[in-house]
């Protein structure tokens, strides 16, 4: 091989994804595994899953021809002393020769969208959260406190609102509607008692909530109040944990699920941004293995513009 290489990992806790870039921003291979939130799981399991997508995207590339690694995982921010530990034990399992930098997936996320050393990342999927980020390392931040102290504006959120809504009208305090209807219908369509939903969503993981999300985003383009109303709240939410990290002038990427795919919630909370932060430029993420990718090769491509300019290549294909 002589194209430089770089290996870009996205640990998330519901999977992972690893992208194999050379320096021209050519994308060799990808890797796929399970779960790799190296903080309040199973460690040995999140590594083992880091190697086996990495070694998968690697395909049958010797590792040592591999000069950069970065893998940005949800439990970064939780590990501080024990960084350099997880990142030693993941260049002994990918058998690489060079260093492995790990990373909070924020960092990478706002890669996937910004070339910028400094910005803000907005962040809704399953859960929500913002950060100010500074020289590529989160600063301040707002909200990610999970679904029992936060997360407002998520996916979680929107389903949890959802089925309140279902609730109150169901008990005769609320309105009815697409949205209740098809919360109803997806949760207890036989038993039209608020115990029943109640029983049937405590029986799982409260996370699970947020498969409701979509239902929410479908309900709010067909012109359900209810669930406009909803989405309208969720907007307002993730707009205020974002004034609280933000710099005007800075980009800011949104990230996630919910303001990367064509949903109602990205559309408004787009037009809110251009109006308040004019300066700012706004943009959505990538893939965030894409991102990480890209913060890999910045070892070897140094040079700002040459850096840009691949940012541009992976962004665009």
């Amino acid at each position: 091989m002589h194209a430089r290489l770089a290996v870009g990992l996205d640990a998330g806790g519901t999977s992972s994804r690893a992208v194999l870039i050379d320096e021209s921003g050519a994308v060799l291979g990808t890797g796929a595994s399970g779960p790799a939130n190296p903080v309040g799981g199973d460690r040995e399991i999140a590594l083992s899953n880091m190697a086996l997508a990495f070694q998968r995207a690697l395909g049958g590339i010797d590792p040592s021809e591999v000069g950069s690694v970065c893998v940005g995982t949800a439990g970064a921010l939780s590990l501080t002393e024990e960084v350099r530990e997880v990142s030693a034990d993941l260049k002994r399992r990918f058998g690489t020769d060079c260093d492995v930098e790990v990373v909070s997936d924020a960092v990478i996320a706002f890669a996937a969208g910004s070339s910028a050393a400094d910005g803000t990342v907005v962040v809704s999927g399953t859960g929500a959260v913002a950060f100010a980020i500074r020289d590529r390392t989160p600063a301040l931040r707002s909200d990610g406190y999970g679904w029992l102290f936060g997360d407002a504006g998520s996916g979680f959120w929107l389903g949890r609102e959802a089925v309140r809504a279902a609730l109150r009208h169901i008990d005769g305090n609320g309105p009815g509607g697409r949205l209740v209807e098809a919360i109803i219908a997806a949760i207890a369509p036989d038993k039209r008692r608020s115990g029943a939903l109640v029983a049937k969503c405590m029986a799982d993981p409260p996370v699970r909530l947020a498969r409701f999300a979509a239902l929410v985003c479908e309900a709010a383009d067909g012109g359900d109040p209810v669930a406009e109303s909803i989405v309208a709240r969720a907007v307002g939410h993730l707009a205020e944990s974002v004034s609280y990290v933000v710099d005007r002038d800075l980009p800011i990427v949104m990230a996630g699920s919910l303001l990367t795919r064509p949903t109602p919630i990205a559309a408004l909370l787009q037009e809110r941004f251009r109006l308040v932060y004019p300066k700012a430029g706004i943009s959505k993420a990538t893939d965030p293995a894409i991102g990480a990718a890209w913060m890999a090769a910045r070892v070897f491509v140094t040079d700002p513009a040459d850096r840009a300019r691949l940012h541009r290549q992976l962004a665009w294909r």
